[in-house]
């Protein structure tokens, strides 16, 4: 599977687990790369762009952490919230790792052992 294809695939498994909402705060939402598939779960006349955040970072976890279980399907403005951590290593009250690894019932170790599985 090309690289496209693998962060497309994460980002679908994504959003579908969470229904095209951002877990953070509970937007209803559309993938800001397109399609429609959204619609399938709700009729939100005016939905907010989401993304596929990946809760470990990509660079810190194996084979870039391109699962569901590293993911959370957030907002933009929530998007920016999450990556605080990312950038500064400090991260915004609600927005760790942990907090968001409990919001999808998931931990690192489960994204790590869904990972192995896959090898």
């Amino acid at each position: 599977m090309s690289k496209k294809e693998i962060r497309k695939t994460f980002r679908s498994s994504v959003m579908k687990r969470d229904k095209y909402r951002c877990v953070c705060c509970g937007k209803c939402g559309k993938d800001r790369q397109g399609g429609e598939e959204h619609k399938r779960f709700h009729k939100d006349l005016n939905p907010v762009n989401l993304d596929a955040h990946h809760i470990t970072d990509r660079n810190e976890i194996i084979d870039g952490g391109y699962v569901k279980e590293n993911g959370i399907t957030v907002c933009d403005s929530c998007h920016l919230l999450a990556e605080i951590y990312h950038q500064t290593g400090e991260p915004h009250p609600g927005f760790a790792p942990n907090d968001l690894y409990k919001l999808i019932n998931s931990s690192y170790e489960e994204a790590v052992k869904v990972i192995e599985r896959l090898r």
